[in-house]
C-alpha cells in the first residue's frame, strides 16, 4: 500500500466541452451512462491502496458533494482513510481561471498536515487504468524530483482528438525538456496524461515557489521554468495501454462511444480492478412492444419502445415507439418521444425531444441538446 496522498486535479480553461461544461464541472460529467469522470481517478487510487484523497473542483461542487459523499462506495476505509471535495475559490478572479497550484496553495495547511510521504496527482479528463504502486516505484527508482505519466503516439496510432492536450518535448538524448500545448502538426509525440508523482516535501516546495512566481502558474508552467533553469529533474513514465481523453465535445463523445467496442469495454470492465461509483436502486430496463437495442450500453431504469443502435443510454431514459436512436449519447433522465430519429446526437440530462422528428449531427461534430431543453 503506497504511503501517498491522492489528489484529483481539475482542468484548465483550455479544456472546454461545449454545452455540457455550462452545467457542471468536468469531474461530474457522465461517462458511459453509469459513471462520472471523477470515479475513474478515484478508483485507480483506491484500487492501488491509496486511502487519503482530495478532489479539487473549479466548478459548482454540489453534484460532486452528493456523488462522492463519504467515499464508502469507493472502498475507502473511513477509520484509516478520508476523501474530501475541495472547491477552488479566489476573490480576484472566476474560479474557472484559478490555477491548480493556486488551489493547492489555498489548501496548503491541510496538505502539510497529511502524514503521507508521497503525492500522486491524477486528472479527471484522462481516462485510463493504472496501478499507482508501480508508477510510484518507477518514480522512486528514477531519483527524479517529479515523474509524469505519458503516452506515445505516431502517425499510425495518433487519434484525431488531441487538440489542447499537453505534449512532452524531449531533447536529443530523450530526456524531458518541456511541456507545450498541442495545436496539431506533429506526426510523432509524447502526450502528457497530466499525472504527476513526487514527494510531499517537494510538492509543498513547488506550491510555494509557484505562488512567488505568479498566482496564475499551473503545474506545467512551473515545471517548464524550473527545468529550463536546471532546478528540476523530471522523469517520464511511459503508459502503453488504452487512453481516452476528454478535451472538447468531440473527444467527450468519442471517448464514450469507443466503449461500445468490445476490446475497450473488456479492458475497463475488469473484476480485479473495478470502477467504483455511487449506485442507485432502480428497476431493470424494460422493452415495450417493438423496443430493441443492438450494440448499445443501456443503464437501469430505461423504458425502450423504439430501436437503439450503437448508442449509450443513461439511467431512466425513455425512448418512444417508432423512434430510432443511432450513435447517440443520451444522458440520464432524457425523454425521446415517438417516431423520432436521432443520429450522432448528445442529449443532456432531463432534456425532451418530442416535437422535432429528425435530428442529425456529424460523427466528428455531434449535435448537442442542452439540459432540460424541450425540442
Amino acid at each position: 500500500m503506497p504511503n501517498a496522498l491522492g489528489i484529483v486535479s481539475f482542468t484548465s480553461p483550455a479544456i472546454f466541452v461545449r454545452g455540457i461544461s455550462s452545467y457542471r464541472p468536468v469531474a461530474a460529467f457522465s461517462y458511459v451512462g453509469r459513471y462520472r469522470l471523477v470515479d475513474i481517478p478515484i478508483s485507480n487510487m483506491t484500487n492501488s491502496g491509496i486511502q487519503d484523497i482530495q478532489v479539487y473542483t473549479n466548478g459548482n461542487p454540489k453534484v460532486l458533494f452528493d456523488h462522492v459523499g463519504s467515499g464508502r462506495h469507493y472502498n475507502i476505509n473511513n477509520k484509516h482513510g478520508h476523501i474530501s471535495v475541495i472547491p477552488v475559490m479566489n476573490e480576484s478572479m472566476q474560479c474557472e481561471f484559478v490555477s491548480d497550484l493556486a488551489g493547492y496553495y489555498a489548501n496548503l495547511d491541510e496538505i502539510e498536515d497529511a502524514t503521507n510521504e508521497y503525492v500522486i496527482i491524477a486528472p479527471v479528463n484522462w481516462i485510463y487504468k493504472a496501478n499507482f504502486n508501480d508508477l510510484l516505484q518507477n518514480h522512486i527508482d528514477s531519483k527524479a524530483d517529479v515523474s509524469v505519466l505519458c503516452c506515445h503516439y505516431d502517425e499510425n496510432t495518433k487519434p484525431g482528438n488531441l487538440l489542447n492536450a499537453n505534449l512532452i518535448v524531449s531533447d536529443e538524448n530523450g530526456a524531458f525538456k518541456e511541456i507545450k500545448r498541442y495545436i496539431g502538426g506533429e506526426a510523432t509525440f509524447d502526450v502528457s496524461l497530466d499525472t504527476y508523482i513526487l514527494t510531499k516535501v517537494k510538492f509543498m516546495e513547488l506550491i510555494k515557489v509557484a505562488h512567488e512566481y505568479s498566482p496564475m502558474f499551473w503545474m506545467t508552467d512551473l515545471i517548464n521554468v524550473l527545468t529550463e533553469k536546471g532546478e528540476l529533474k523530471v522523469n517520464k513514465i511511459p503508459y502503453n495501454y488504452p487512453v481516452f481523453p476528454i478535451l472538447d465535445i468531440k473527444s467527450y463523445y468519442n471517448s464514450n462511444m469507443e466503449m461500445l467496442q468490445e476490446r475497450n469495454m473488456a479492458f475497463f470492465n475488469d473484476p480485479n480492478w473495478p470502477i467504483f461509483t455511487r449506485t442507485n436502486d432502480s428497476a431493470p430496463t424494460i422493452y415495450r412492444g417493438q423496443g430493441t437495442a443492438q450494440c448499445a450500453l443501456i443503464s437501469n431504469g430505461c423504458e425502450i419502445s423504439g430501436k437503439v443502435n450503437e448508442s449509450i443510454l443513461g439511467r431512466g431514459v425513455k425512448v418512444g415507439a417508432g423512434s430510432i436512436i443511432n450513435n447517440c449519447l443520451i444522458l440520464p433522465g432524457a425523454e425521446i418521444g415517438e417516431n423520432v430519429m436521432l443520429t450522432n446526437v448528445i442529449v443532456d440530462k432531463d432534456a425532451k425531444v418530442i416535437h422535432k422528428q429528425e435530428i442529425t449531427g456529424y460523427d466528428d461534430n455531434p449535435l448537442y441538446i442542452g439540459r432540460r431543453e424541450i425540442v
